[in-house]
């Protein structure tokens, strides 16, 4: 019986790489990376007075969002910000009309900031995910009217 390969969004939700953090600072490894044929995840421990990875709060499990309502989603597992720090003036908000392809939040990881960008047009009717919480790659962050 040939086996399915894995699939790395087996380890890119919330719970599973804060587990896999919380063993990297328990054993005082600096960095994992683990490859799929469909992608891949490195999780690099931070350095210095941060929280750790078991202190993060995690993206509660939501109903999922019906396709057509889906505005953004996680373009990688990280910490989701609303702003990016150098410009915390510019914020989305419910009730803003954005354009396809927009930068509408951002994922960080780290030192890295990688920008959410809108799948569509619409308005925003809903951000889903809460700024400082550890968000799963794919998941659902900003919500639109239909």
């Amino acid at each position: 019986m040939k086996r399915q390969p894995v699939s790395i969004s087996r380890y890119s939700e919330p719970g599973t790489i804060a587990d896999l953090a919380a063993h990297l600072e328990h054993n005082n490894v600096s960095a994992i990376e683990i490859e799929t044929p469909d992608g891949s995840l490195k999780i690099v421990a931070m350095a210095g007075g941060h929280a750790s990875a078991a202190q993060w709060p995690i993206e509660a499990a939501k109903a999922p969002a019906k396709t057509g309502n889906i505005l953004a989603r996680a373009p990688m597992a990280g910490i989701f910000t609303a702003a990016h720090p150098q410009r915390p003036d510019r914020v989305v908000q419910a009730g803003q009309s954005v354009v396809k392809g927009e930068i509408v939040a951002f994922v960080t990881a780290g030192l890295v900031i990688v920008p959410v960008i809108a799948e569509k047009a619409g308005t925003v009717s809903e951000i889903v995910a809460e700024t400082g919480v550890l968000v799963g790659y794919g998941s659902t962050l900003l919500k639109t009217e239909t």
